[in-house]
């Protein structure tokens, strides 16, 4: 098993680096995905709602991530402590999942590949990968990728405003990704890297 970290800021592409990988039958988990779960559980919900209001919690129970977002995106120390409540128990669930032989290890002509947006806010996980890939794009493209896809443009720019940058993620980067043209040239960059590592996803 071939373990890829796929990372990358809002709106760079990551999502969709993952689907072409996917696409050639690559396992994919996506660690953004894993973090929601955790924050429905019942200890993780209530450090939220203390640190960030009761209100964040609807009356049906489920939570209400926008506002959520909002809060947590406002300053460095809110985003800072999201991750504090939200992030040891997603990177517990994912240590299982590659430590413990949740991946089989019989399978090592297969990838798996982990989308981790911060995972430079993370680096005790980077020697569990055998590879990190970044994918990158300017502020501007992924700012208006963000809004045309349905994020409000504050919300976007606070998000942007709080994530590490490009320079920082290819500090920890084997390979970078740049995905400031089209999905063909996208997809080239991928067939390419599949060649060069004799894969068989």
């Amino acid at each position: 098993m071939y373990v890829v970290f796929l990372t990358g800021g809002l709106a760079s592409g990551k999502s969709t680096v993952a689907e072409l990988f996917a696409q050639k039958g690559a396992t994919v988990l996506d660690l953004d995905q894993i973090a929601k779960e955790e924050q429905e559980s019942a200890s993780v919900m209530s450090e939220l709602k203390q640190e960030f209001g009761e209100d964040i919690v609807g009356a049906d129970g489920e939570l209400d991530r926008r506002l959520l977002a909002e809060r947590a995106f406002a300053s460095p120390e809110a985003t800072a402590r999201l991750n504090d409540i939200c992030w040891p128990p997603t990177i517990k669930r994912l240590e299982s999942y590659i430590v413990e032989g949740k991946a089989n290890p019989a399978d090592d002509d297969k990838l798996l590949v982990v989308q981790i947006p911060l995972l430079v806010e993370a680096p005790v996980l980077i020697p569990l990968a055998d590879e990190v890939i970044t994918v990158n794009a300017s502020s501007a493209i992924r700012l208006e990728r963000a809004v045309e896809r349905g994020m409000g443009r504050q919300d976007a720019e606070n998000r942007l405003a709080r994530q590490v940058s490009d320079e920082d993620r290819e500090k920890i980067a084997d390979t970078v990704f740049d995905n400031s043209g089209t999905i063909e040239e996208l997809n080239a960059l991928v067939d390419d890297w599949y060649i060069k590592r004799n894969l068989k996803a």
